[in-house]
């Protein structure tokens, strides 16, 4: 489990300081002409990417002299600072390192020199903390633990119950237990008798059956995972590769590799995201509270959430509550609000400019139904029965192009299961698709 995490922490570490590098050096390219200038227009500049980035951002002179700071701390204020990654980027040479501060937070300095006529003029230092990777990290290790704590107490249970029964059938058992530790999950055993011994066995065959599609879930999984990871990565590489190979002196040159460098990286963020986000919905201890909402007044919020996508596209939502008017029902607004943005999203994308999508909601048998409509260009017959696959695209490379990462409709699905929902889909061809969700009844009653 330890070999795990510090691989995990590894990774997770390599892409903070790619992506902290990456946004240092942008601010060091886009501000090096006035950066070391103390005026409003610096202090805006850092401000505004600092808020974006979610990074302290320090800008240094050549001294390695604080000349401007997005938290306006006083105490900061004209102080040189002596960091070893300073000293570095006052070199010439960008650098990263982890600090621990006085109040325990960990974060990541990253700091890259200010190139002005081919001369280091100062240094862009970023600060970004490392909390939540860390916390990230401790619950996976908790888990991990888990298992094998529960892992551990299946195997003695089973083993207990081996040693009270007759010695052919136990042997038997025995054998197959320790094939399917050893890794061999499809192995089965046969035992035809009714007594608890071959009940048992039943349940051992059972047992391994679900360890063996879930093993092959898994290998499916992170090769699929490693597939769509692989994709930016190289971009990265060959990115980073041409910057370094490149004679050009132009700035704008490098800002467009950079910026294209730091897209690749917020692709995989948010692949990273979203497959946690799936993975947390998957846990089966994750909770999962309900309140009593408005859905009206719930749609009515997503679709303006949604508005400046709908109208980048050109295309209109409509929204329509029952006849009855509002409906107060039982459920997660977090989760509800995460279906409804990846479904209305989704309709958008695959809607031609001046299509229509809408979004009906009705109590029908105890059940409330929501309907996402929408006139675009539909889904093939073949391709209905895996559109809920974890990275299955419908249409691969125009799914890249707006920023998709496979996962959304897997992620809708999970998230329809925890409220004890079910989702079905229908689809013509050229004529459009419509998304059905049932969430059943907790308690509801019209709003008065």
């Amino acid at each position: 489990n330890s070999q795990v995490i510090r691989a995990l922490e590894g990774n997770y570490l390599a892409d903070q300081e790619a992506k902290t590098l990456a946004n240092a050096n942008i601010i060091a390219l886009a501000g090096q002409d006035y950066l070391l200038s103390e005026n409003e227009q610096t202090i805006s500049f850092i401000k505004q990417y600092s808020e974006q980035m979610q990074s302290r951002i320090i800008v240094l002179d050549r001294k390695g002299k604080v000349a401007a700071d997005s938290f306006a701390e006083e105490w900061l204020e004209e102080r040189i600072l002596t960091f070893e990654e300073v000293k570095s980027a006052l070199k010439g040479q960008e650098k990263t390192g982890v600090h621990e501060l006085k109040n325990g937070e960990r974060v990541l300095y990253a700091v890259v020199p200010i190139i002005r006529d081919e001369k280091t003029a100062g240094a862009v230092m970023l600060v970004t903390s490392l909390e939540e990777i860390y916390a990230d990290l401790e619950g996976i290790r908790r888990l991990m633990s888990l298992y094998s704590t529960v892992g551990g107490l299946a195997a003695l249970f089973v083993s207990l119950l081996l040693a009270a029964h007759f010695a052919s059938p136990i042997n038997r058992l025995a054998a197959a237990v320790r094939r399917v530790s050893e890794g061999h999950l499809d192995q089965r055993v046969s035992i035809n008798s009714k007594d608890e011994i071959g009940l048992l066995a039943e349940d051992f065959n059972d047992m391994a059956a679900k360890l063996e599609d879930a093993d092959r879930t898994l290998r499916h999984f992170l090769s699929d995972a490693s597939h769509e990871l692989k994709t930016p990565l190289s971009s990265i590489k060959v990115l980073s590769q041409s910057l370094i190979d490149s004679q050009e002196q132009d700035p704008a040159v490098y800002r467009d590799f950079l910026q294209d460098i730091s897209s690749e990286v917020d692709r995989m963020a948010a692949l990273v995201n979203d497959m946690f986000q799936l993975a947390k919905l998957q846990d089966p201890d994750h909770p999962v509270s309900f309140n009593d909402y408005l859905v009206g007044k719930l749609l009515k919020h997503i679709k303006g959430l949604t508005a400046g996508e709908a109208l980048q596209q050109g295309v209109d939502i409509q929204v329509q509550v029952g006849s009855d008017g509002e409906v107060l029902w039982q459920l997660n607004m977090d989760l509800f609000t995460c279906i409804l943005l990846n479904l209305i999203s989704n309709a958008i994308r695959y809607t031609p400019r001046g299509g229509l999508v809408t979004v009906t909601a009705d109590v029908e048998e105890d059940s409330l139904v929501v309907r996402v409509t929408d006139t675009g260009i539909g889904i093939s017959a073949e391709d209905l029965p895996r559109i809920f696959d974890r990275f299955y695209r419908v249409d691969e490379d125009r799914n890249r192009e707006t920023g998709g990462t496979g996962l959304g409709l897997a992620i809708t699905r999970q998230a329809v299961h925890c409220h004890g929902g079910t989702i079905s889909v229908e689809s013509v061809p050229g004529q459009g698709t419509t998304f059905e969700i049932r969430f059943p009844k907790h308690q509801s009653y019209p709003a008065i």
